[in-house]
């Protein structure tokens, strides 16, 4: 996952060898099959051209449903959690241009064209208690993640086979809020609801806009151990990277069955 992937690696490995040092509680190891479908518009600018705005269906044939994996690493160390999550998705899709299609400075024809959307997100966060009323939790949230989105187009420009690219590559600062509840059900079973919303909601850096990630998820516990359960992830990105002249105006949601392991 380009440059981030070693930040993952190494929280994974902060992870495992605080615990063993003696940190307080568990390590929490999740995967997630999560079906998004992606909707929204992108814009790429160039010296003297605002770009044009590009619809992810209407323009370049995407919003297919996608199946992917999300996997997350969680350890407690007394004073929070420290969560790494890592998710990358990917979509292609081809349509018909009625009319030109400016993308970057590159100015396709009105003709067939196809398209490589990917968005890979790496996301380290603290996560601690801020209060509790017999079994429901509130929490904070804060941390970063690591954003990048990567749009190729490939078509036609003056007759002649071509292919623009661009990206979006920033650490945002995310912060949030958080609520969970949990009662057993059974013997040696309980039932754990989660809500998580974190995100920027303010300018920094290049970056302008809003981003925001909100989680929902219910599951069944045995005892201490496994977690199985289903979710709902929504991303929304509405920013304006000014250092790629690069915009996305862009929803990512859908559901997930989860299965998390504690040790």
């Amino acid at each position: 996952m380009r440059g981030a992937g070693w930040c993952f690696s190494l929280l994974l490995l902060l992870v495992v060898v605080g615990c063993q040092a003696g940190g307080a509680g568990s390590i929490r190891l999740r995967g997630e099959n999560w079906s998004p479908s992606p909707g929204g518009a992108i814009r790429a600018s160039d010296l003297g051209s605002a770009g044009d705005l590009i619809d992810l269906e209407g323009d370049l044939g995407l919003g297919e449903e996608e199946s992917i994996w999300v996997y997350s690493v969680e350890g407690d160390f007394g004073l929070g959690t420290v969560e790494a999550t890592t998710l990358d998705f990917s979509s292609t899709g081809a349509n018909t241009l009625t009319g030109s299609l400016d993308f970057g400075g590159t100015v396709f024809d009105a003709a067939d064209i196809t398209s490589d959307f990917n968005l890979s997100i790496t996301s380290l966060k603290n996560k601690g208690a801020l209060f509790g009323i017999g079994p429901v939790g509130l929490k904070y949230i804060w941390g970063a993640d690591h954003l990048v989105l990567d749009s190729t187009i490939s078509g036609s420009v003056g007759g002649v086979s071509e292919s623009a690219t661009e990206t979006l590559d920033e650490w945002v600062p995310t912060f949030g809020l958080g609520a969970s509840f949990g009662v057993p059900i059974g013997n040696n079973w309980g039932l754990e609801l989660d809500a998580e919303v974190s995100g920027l909601w303010i300018s920094y850096g290049d970056i302008d806009g809003t981003y925001q990630g909100t989680t929902l998820r219910a599951g069944l516990r045995q005892g201490s151990g496994m977690l199985i359960g289903v979710g709902h992830r929504s991303l929304i990105l509405d920013i304006q990277d000014d250092g790629s002249g690069t915009s996305a105006d862009l929803d990512l949601g859908g559901t997930y069955l989860f299965l998390e392991w504690a040790i």
